[in-house]
């Protein structure tokens, strides 16, 4: 359906000038809605990072969502436009308007933006959930790090205490109890459907090379023998394990695997990583 529109301004009924540079804008009312349609140019950029766009605006205006950008005419809007949404798979996306298609892009590209006049709504951010930094992934809610809760029997990477940030390594009769309140250990069924959904986003790489999965797992560095020794890897490779609570494990080498725990290794030390308690689990 095409929305119809009619101009609307500052001084001369169609333009709007931004006090901050005193560049004008031509703008254009849409519905209810006062659009620019000229690509904001300011501090020397014409186009930004999703970053950059969600503060770029002047005061009183702001980056259109989605929901917004996919109601408007085709032909009001050109270039290929930022909204202020972001995809919420691991946060590494967000909608852009490419022309009449409305479609995602790496926030780390640049792209145009154009600004709507008013508050803009909300947007769902990374966040904390309960208490803790969280990351959605599809239906599911996992730590966007691993878990550092000093116990008995952990130790930190290489044991030096400048690496504990990191997360702390545990055996599994500890990570079992360790995930505080409102989290729990993931079994072999939440880690199946991490790495399905894992899987759509690095169709046609390998998953340990794929960029998404690389920032998900990064800090997971390899596990402690029994002996005292780290193990983490082959070479160059560094291997990341996440415990689960069947006595199994996630494995980050040349694919996602999910294996279970050899008997020797069954008094190992590895990284943690907890899953929200939410009424989507699996068991």
């Amino acid at each position: 359906m095409t929305s119809i529109f009619t101009a609307c301004g500052d001084g001369d009924g169609n333009s709007f000038t931004d006090p901050r540079d005193g560049r004008k804008y031509k703008t254009v009312k849409i519905g209810d809605q006062v659009w620019m349609t000229d690509e904001l140019k300011y501090n020397g950029k014409g186009s930004f990072t999703w970053k950059e766009a969600l503060e770029a605006c002047p005061s009183g205006w702001h980056l259109p969502s989605k929901s917004e950008l996919e109601t408007i005419d085709g032909a009001v809007i050109f270039g290929d436009t930022w909204s202020s949404t972001e995809k919420e798979d691991l946060s590494l996306k967000a909608y852009v308007r490419y022309h009449k298609v409305v479609d995602e892009d790496f926030k780390t590209a640049t792209n145009s933006v154009l600004c709507v006049q008013g508050k803009g709504e909300k947007q769902p951010q990374l966040q904390k959930v309960n208490g803790h930094k969280a990351i959605r992934i599809g239906k599911q809610i996992w730590m966007a790090k691993n878990i550092d809760i000093e116990t008995p029997n952990s130790v930190c990477y290489l044991e030096d205490e400048e690496e504990c940030s990191k997360g702390r390594f545990y055996p599994i009769t500890e990570a079992r109890t360790i995930c505080p309140e409102g989290w729990r250990l993931p079994n072999k069924k939440d880690a199946s459907a991490l790495i399905n959904k894992l899987s759509k986003f690095c169709e046609g790489a390998a998953r340990s090379d794929c960029p998404i999965v690389r920032k998900f797992w990064k800090h997971s560095m390899g596990y402690y023998e029994d002996n005292g020794q780290f193990k983490n890897g082959t070479g160059s490779m560094i291997i990341g394990y996440w415990l689960l609570a069947g006595g199994d494990y996630i494995k980050n080498h040349v694919d996602l695997t999910v294996e279970s725990l050899y008997s020797w290794m069954k008094k190992a030390k590895f990284n943690v990583r907890c899953i929200a308690d939410t009424e989507d689990k699996e068991e």
